[in-house]
């Protein structure tokens, strides 16, 4: 009796002193069960992800210029481009690699002191090719608007005669005026006038003289810089990088008129902008935003932003305009004053099965001397179509013209590879 006594007493000491531990366990575990950490890593397991995740960044829109964002800075990174960024991001761009490599070889093959070649996807805006070929130090070309607008000016004009009801098939017989306008060539003269033109022709041939006797005849000052507004003259085109505004001034004096409408200075052009008024034509007579950057990424490769849509700018002509400046377009390579470029010496294409149709323009400045010119077309096969715009600068020794540049960057593209 006295020995089971005694072992009563000590299992009930026992239990009395495992009382307090097992408190102060439920305390504990109820502690950590109202914990936020205990809840996230809870959470955490019951979504699959762990409690010591870094949460995602953000991915924004790209829908204004970058901060710190230079095209031309561009470098090949394996089987991209890329430009990098402030902030220890880099941004990864839409060039087709084989076309920049190409294109960018071809430009220093030439020599030249300043050219630049902008390429778009003629469907989306995507920019292929972004070549900027320069002295060192000079700005980036491609969105530079400086050059003078030359003949290529003459896609406004002949996109206003057009809206004015004047069509590709209209005769207009003319003399003199290839390389200067006086106001001798603005009056119809029976006697001189020889040469008879369609407009398409005259397009083609980059034929001054109907393009200043036309626009005095059909159009006004206001009207001719309304149309040029129409096609982004006076702004800057939307852009991951700032782009210079297309100069226009359009005088009301009748010669100085005459002159703009054909593209005797007044007006000025960045390469890109170039690029997107011939990717409006292809479109039917809508601008649409050109775009480089498919995505940004930060220091660990993390998408922090992207490219989400292609998007509209403005509309620059309607629908049969815009078909009636393509048909234009054509005369140039076929019969114009790109034909030569396009066809090898026995008059083959150089580019069979390949549609291509533009506008040249030719432009000198003296000081310094700089001959300009100029190639803005497009082009499509059965299964791709590009909008470009070709700018070259030659000094006192010309070396290349844009419109032979323009046909070995097609070469690139279509081909794989240019040719002399």
């Amino acid at each position: 009796m006295h020995r089971r006594g005694l072992s009563l007493l000590a299992v009930s000491c026992a239990l009395l002193g495992a009382v307090p531990g097992v408190l102060l366990a439920r305390r504990v575990a109820d502690a950590q069960r109202r914990s936020p950490d205990t809840r996230l890593a809870q959470e955490a397991a019951r979504t699959g992800a762990t409690a010591s995740a870094t949460p995602a960044p953000r991915v924004t829109s790209i829908e204004r210029p970058v901060a710190g964002f230079d095209p031309s800075h561009a470098r090949r990174l394996g089987d991209r481009y890329v430009s990098e960024l402030p902030g220890d991001r880099r941004a990864v761009l839409t060039l087709e690699p084989a076309w920049q490599r190409g294109v960018s070889a071809l430009l220093a093959a030439h020599q030249l002191p300043r050219a630049s070649v902008v390429v778009l996807d003629s469907d989306t805006g995507r920019v292929r090719v972004y070549a900027s070929h320069g002295e060192p130090g000079a700005p980036d070309l491609a969105r530079d608007a400086a050059p003078p607008a030359a003949s290529v000016f003459k896609i406004v004009t002949a996109g206003a005669l057009a809206a004015n009801g004047m069509s590709v098939e209209t005769e207009t017989c003319f003399s003199g005026g290839w390389h200067r306008l006086s106001l001798r060539d603005l009056e119809p003269n029976p006697r001189r006038d020889s040469d008879c033109v369609s407009l398409g022709q005259a397009f083609g041939r980059s034929a001054n003289t109907v393009f200043a006797r036309r626009s005095v005849e059909r159009l006004s000052p206001a009207a001719l810089l309304a149309a040029a507004h129409s096609w982004g003259y006076g702004e800057s085109v939307p852009f991951e990088a700032t782009v210079s505004a297309g100069q226009i001034d359009m005088p009301s004096d009748r010669l100085e008129f005459a002159r703009a409408s054909a593209g005797f200075w007044h007006s000025h052009l960045s390469p890109l902008h170039g690029a997107v008024i011939a990717q409006g034509i292809a479109r039917g007579g809508e601008l649409q935003r050109p775009w480089i950057i498919d995505r940004i990424e930060d220091a660990q490769g993390a998408v922090v932003a992207q490219h989400e849509a292609p998007r509209a700018w403005r509309r620059a002509v309607s629908h049969d305009v815009a078909s009636a400046l393509t048909r234009m377009m054509a005369f140039s390579v076929s019969e114009g004053t790109a034909s030569r470029a396009f066809r090898d010496p026995h008059g083959h294409p150089f580019l069979p099965g390949v549609d291509v149709g533009g506008k040249t323009g030719t432009l000198t400045a003296a000081t310094p001397y700089r001959a300009y010119t100029w190639f803005v077309g497009n082009a499509h096969d059965s299964t791709t179509r590009v909008s470009f715009a070709v700018m070259v600068a030659n000094d006192p020794v010309w070396r290349v013209k844009a419109s032979t540049v323009a046909r070995q960057v097609l070469q690139i593209v279509y081909r794989g590879r240019s040719t002399d």
